[in-house]
Parts: structure tokens; sequence; C-alpha cells
């Protein structure tokens, strides 16, 4: 098992490289999503049309459509002239993150008790196994998500996962960028993630519902109190040093 993770890509503007005709749209996306999500692209950091387009090597069109669908997804906003910038994740929209991801992950692994199959399992296996052995915290944080995802798919209801997909990537957003923050939560987070998502796969396995509820909502809220936590002890240390 890895002992250290570290950050992917490079440190200051992103590059990126030209994208295929044939998957324009869904290429410029995908690219500026992981920026974003990786921190290339940093909260804040407007997104200049023109030249993206002349850097990706489409047209202005595919980079605004591409745009638009992130501002979707809620990691990017405009402004009143109409430029989309990276958005910056405020203590609310946290607070709304973490209360919809803890009453989603209660009900989806409520129902994943009694619906539970062999092939779901051993995706939920085959999930914890990658988090083990995730080089970066970018994958890391793909694969918790995915895990997530997984027992929401198990408990076998469309609109819960309607919902969970709409969630997802504000929620990856903010994961990715407070694990960045702290590096100090590096050398942790993996294999602690790994065995708390190998603590939830073992409930369902048992059945027992209420435990699976109980494990889930302290789940969700564990890694923010961490961060919190830290935050507040940051902040404290910062004021003393004045």
């Amino acid at each position: 098992m890895m002992s250290q993770l570290k950050e992917i890509g490079p440190k200051g503007s992103a590059a990126f490289r030209r994208v295929e005709k044939q998957t324009v749209t869904g290429d410029v996306e995908g690219q500026l999503r992981e920026a974003i999500l990786d921190g290339r692209l940093k909260p804040g950091e407007s997104l200049a049309e023109a030249q993206l387009a002349t850097q990706f090597g489409v047209s202005r069109a595919s980079v605004r459509q591409a745009k638009f669908q992130l501002a979707q997804e809620g990691l990017l906003e405009f402004d009143s002239r109409g430029t989309a910038i990276v958005r910056t994740l405020t203590e609310a929209d946290v607070r709304e993150i973490v209360e919809f991801r803890e009453l989603l992950d209660s009900a989806a692994i409520r129902l994943a008790c009694s619906r539970l199959t062999d092939v779901a399992v051993a995706k939920l296996a085959r999930c914890i196994d990658r988090i083990e052995t995730a080089p970066n915290l970018l994958q890391l944080t793909l694969l918790d998500i995915t895990f997530h995802e997984e027992i929401v798919r198990a408990a076998e209801n469309s609109r819960l996962l309607a919902a969970w997909q709409l969630l997802r990537p504000q929620l990856l957003f903010w994961l990715a960028s407070m694990q960045r923050m702290h590096d100090s939560v590096v050398s942790r987070t993996q294999s602690q993630t790994a065995e708390s998502h190998r603590e939830l796969l073992r409930a369902i396995q048992s059945g027992d519902a209420d435990r699976c509820e109980l494990l889930a909502r302290r789940h969700a809220n564990s890694l923010k109190r961490l961060f919190d936590s830290m935050n507040t002890a940051a902040n404290e240390s910062g004021a003393s040093d004045e």
C-alpha cells in the first residue's frame, strides 16, 4: 500500500492537448473538468473563450457548450459580463453539499442492504482494492466517489441515482479541493478511506440497515469534521503569530 500520495498536474496555468474532431465538446469538457478538479484551474480563475479555443484547436462554440455543461454541474459560474469563472464554494455551499450527501448516502445504503447482489459486492470490493493503489489525490477522490455511487446503484432506485448524479460533480469539487489544501491529510487519506469503505461494505453484507445508516452518516461527516478542525487549528496558529 502506498503511504504517500502526490498531486498531479503542473503548477500554474493549465496546459491542454489538442482534441480530435469527433469528440470535440466532450473532450473539451472532460479536460476542463479535470483541470478544475486537480487544481490547475483555480477557484476564481476566468476562462478566456478565444484563448481556450485556440489551445484546444476547436471552435469557440465548442468551448462555450462545454462551459455551459460545467456550469450546470456547479463547477463554473458566469459573472455579469458573461465570463465563465471557476466557482468558489462558500460555507453555505459546503453545508448543503454535505447535508445532501448524508441524506442520499443514508437512503441508498438502507435500500442496498435488502437488494445487494453478488455483482454489486464484487464492484464495491474491486473499488476498495483500487483505492489502496491510487497513484494520486485526484484518482483517490474519484474512486471514493465511485464507491458511493456503486452503493447508490445497488439500491436499484433510478430517481435516487439521478439525485446522486446531480450532486456528484460538486461533491468531487469540494473533496478534491479540501484534500489539496491539507498536505498533512495526504499520508493518512488512502488507508483511512480504504478501511472506512471496508467497514461500510461489511455492514451492507450483514443486512443490518440501522447500522448501515449510522455508518453512512458518520462517514459522510467524518472528512468535513477533520478539515474543519484543521482549518480551525490553522486559523488559531495564524492569529497567534501576528
